[in-house]
């Protein structure tokens, strides 16, 4: 033992330093975990922007472009954890989707357009 320290003071200074060291755990992972949540969002938003933009450019048919869409914003507001989440969200999809639709997908519209079909689907 410690000089001048009894078993029960070591020992309440160990729990204190276990309490401690597990609140420091928790907080950082509640701290790191809307950063993860952002970036997953704004992926979704990114990627999903490409996939409508590139239907678009390829004149896939508009119901299918509508309907992906739809399900797209649907699907970053429901994982949006406040509204400021939502819509830096829906601006980057605007904005990607809007550059897309103006430049034909890599691999051309003809091996695309199968893909955004499939992609719609699997929303469904």
């Amino acid at each position: 033992m410690f000089k001048g320290t009894n078993k029960r003071t070591v020992m309440s200074k160990i729990k204190n330093l276990s309490t401690s060291a597990l609140a420091l755990s928790l907080t950082l992972s509640v701290l790191s975990a809307p950063a993860c949540a952002e970036e997953d969002i704004m992926q979704l938003a990114h990627d999903s922007a490409r996939m409508a933009g590139s239907a678009t450019y390829c004149k896939a048919d508009e119901e299918l472009v509508d309907e992906y869409i739809g399900k797209m914003e649907g699907k970053i507001a429901a994982l949006a954890k406040d509204d400021y989440q939502k819509v830096l969200a829906s601006v980057e999809f605007k904005n990607i989707y809007t550059a897309m639709s103006a430049k034909e997908p890599e691999g051309g519209c003809l091996a695309f357009l199968p893909r955004f079909e499939k992609a719609v689907k699997d929303e469904r």
